[in-house]
């Protein structure tokens, strides 16, 4: 059975949730208590569509498991025994996620008894092979933005470009505003507002090239799919690219888009491309051939993938302009507004308020490079003596909300902070180089993570004062 972890903060509660502690040290990974490059298994789960990975925790194993008298009799189906404490005292909504798993699905997983969410993917990109091989192209090609909203270093992007350009035909963006996705992954208004601000940005640098952005609002999550299909239908499209996102509905979702294009009766291809990870998950292996659990090993297993194959970090160029008819055939596309904000993501009707929030995090990719560069000309060489000062201006590169969004690449991040060290070596040079790169690749780690492990979840710890501190600031900066 597993260990509990009791979870209290300040005002201090309490309640206990499962860890995979078992299941994980019966996998082929060596396992042991948490910290960050200590050994851990890493515990994770989605808040704000990113999962995190906790440091402190206290653990108790002596806590009676309260039985579920509703539960299935089949193992596999039955949800752990502490569901019911997560709905009182956690964040997790049940309007869209099911109960947390039992302890025998998650070992069904660790076992590959299972297929994880990204092997479902895969599935149906090796069953559909054949038809995204053949299928000629019809009078478009589409580009589906999602949390890459950029122009510059995005490789789902470039390859729709060059599909389009080899075939001759228009190059059309879609972006879908789902705001039951806003909701289950608890974006905050602010978040919301800098996503709107951005797509803003995003529409008039792609009209520059005589690309149109069309974005849509599907209110049911469970339509996004159907949707896009519709949507290639009436603009004449066959070919539809865009990035994985690793999460476990994301996968899912992808993995039917991709079936539902190779089974309808005008026969189109999903081409769902690595783009946000250096490295993509699944390919590192440790030595006894799982995924990693703990940080350090996979940092250095991450160094030596990228120094021994340095196309990772390679930069994709912008999208090709459109053809000039492009505007007549497709005029409608480009007077598509950009939607308002769903009425519960509303930002404060206070244009004070507004203003100050919008100086803090001024949106789009070009602000996202503006900040990278003076970050690295200024303040890189000093980041790991400022990092943990918070009254310290440029202590932090303040791009998290740009990585997040997809304004800035993980590849662009690294070449700018490299190019600046006294050595190509990511692990060598001057310290402060060194370790913003293990930050940026830590974001990374726990996307592998998640992929080799998606039963595991994440778990509040005690307050420290300085992250008391921070979530004092979130009706301010919260992303």
């Amino acid at each position: 059975m597993f260990r509990t972890i009791r979870i209290s903060s300040t005002p201090k509660t309490s309640v206990f949730l499962p860890t995979i502690t078992t299941i994980l040290q019966n996998s082929k990974s060596t396992m042991a208590p948490s910290k960050r490059k200590a050994t851990a298994p890493p515990q994770t789960s989605r808040i704000n569509g990113d999962p995190k990975t906790d440091k402190k925790r206290k653990t108790t194993t002596d806590a009676p498991l309260p039985t579920n008298p509703n539960a299935s009799l089949d193992p596999l189906k039955t949800p752990h025994p502490f569901y019911k404490d997560s709905e009182t005292h956690g964040i997790v909504l049940r309007k869209f996620y099911p109960s947390e798993m039992s302890n025998a699905r998650a070992q069904a997983y660790n076992n590959n008894e299972l297929p994880r969410p990204i092997e479902t993917l895969y599935a149906a990109l090796a069953e559909t092979a054949a038809l995204r091989k053949s299928l000629p192209v019809r009078q478009a090609v589409v580009h589906w933005f999602k949390m890459d909203l950029r122009l510059h270093d995005n490789r789902s992007l470039w390859l729709a470009s060059q599909k389009a350009q080899e075939a001759g035909v228009p190059l059309i963006c879609l972006y879908v505003l789902s705001p039951e996705d806003l909701e289950a992954h608890l974006r905050a208004p602010i978040r919301v507002d800098f996503m709107l601000r951005t797509l803003e940005i995003l529409k008039r640098d792609l009209e520059a090239l005589g690309i149109p952005l069309w974005i849509e609002t599907v209110k049911k999550r469970k339509d996004v799919p159907k949707r896009i299909e519709e949507l290639m239908q009436a603009w004449g499209a066959s070919h539809l690219f865009c990035a994985m996102e690793y999460e476990v509905d994301e996968l899912r979702r992808e993995a039917r888009l991709v079936k539902i294009f190779a089974e309808g009766d005008e026969k189109m291809v999903a081409e769902v491309v690595h783009d946000t990870c250096v490295v993509m998950p699944g390919a590192l292996k440790s030595g006894s051939g799982g995924q990693y659990a703990v940080y350090s090993p996979w940092y250095r297993a991450w160094i030596k993938h990228v120094e021994e194959n340095p196309d990772c970090l390679e930069i994709y160029e912008k999208p090709l302009p459109n053809p000039p008819s492009t505007k007549s055939k497709y005029a409608h596309l480009f007077t598509c507004p950009i939607p308002p904000a769903p009425e519960n993501k509303n930002l404060p009707d206070n244009d004070e308020t507004k203003a100050r929030y919008r100086a803090l995090w001024p949106a789009g990719e070009h602000e996202a490079l503006k900040r990278l560069h003076k970050f690295c000309d200024e303040n890189i060489g000093k980041y790991a003596e400022r990092r943990d000062i918070p009254s310290v201006e440029g202590g932090t590169s303040k791009l998290s909300v740009h990585f997040a969004s997809g304004t800035l690449s993980a590849r662009t991040a690294i070449r700018a902070a490299r190019d600046r060290n006294n050595t190509k070596r990511l692990n060598g040079g001057n310290e402060g180089i060194q370790r913003w790169i293990s930050e940026v690749a830590w974001r990374e780690f726990y996307r592998h993570v998640l992929v080799g492990w998606p039963y595991v979840w994440y778990v509040f710890f005690s307050y420290s004062p300085f992250v008391s501190l921070l979530l004092s600031t979130i009706g301010i900066t919260s992303h």
